[in-house]
């Protein structure tokens, strides 16, 4: 049985997401610990184009934003119902910062995180994300490779 109480996964919308939220499960498992699952969009702007003004770029991010929230809600909802919405965040900024940021409002005393994410880019990026989380955070992480 886990010590663990409060426990934030960070998920990126991926399939893999899915091998990390049940790893987190997993962890808790016969527990009354309280998931909470985490999602953080990095902005864009690196993609963006002339060929686009800033209002199509921005309703471009949203539009993906909004298509990548709703995939993952009805994820979670058909394959962990034990994270009710309330406990699923959607944040906008840089990855790390966010996911100390709310893991600290939260008061969590886990944080579940892969160890990277789609796509080589991507690859690189979150293997960053979980090097910056374990440094400066409050709470023990956990770290599943995926």
């Amino acid at each position: 049985m886990s010590h663990y109480k409060n426990v934030l996964v960070a998920i990126d919308g991926s399939a893999e997401s899915r091998k990390i939220l049940g790893k987190a499960q997993t962890l808790v498992k016969g527990s009354d610990a309280v998931l909470h699952a985490v999602l953080v969009y990095e902005t864009l702007v690196g993609n963006y184009t002339y060929e686009l003004n800033m209002g199509d770029f921005e309703k471009a991010q949203r539009d993906f934003q909004e298509q990548i929230a709703s995939e993952t809600r009805a994820m979670l909802k058909a394959e962990f119902p034990q994270i009710p919405a309330s406990n699923v965040h959607f944040l906008r900024g840089k990855a790390a910062d966010e996911i100390k940021r709310l893991a600290k409002s939260l008061n969590a005393d886990l944080v579940v995180i892969g160890s990277h994410g789609r796509g080589a880019v991507k690859a690189a990026v979150l293997g960053s994300t979980a090097n910056s989380v374990l440094h400066g955070i409050h709470c023990d992480v956990y770290t599943v490779r995926v």
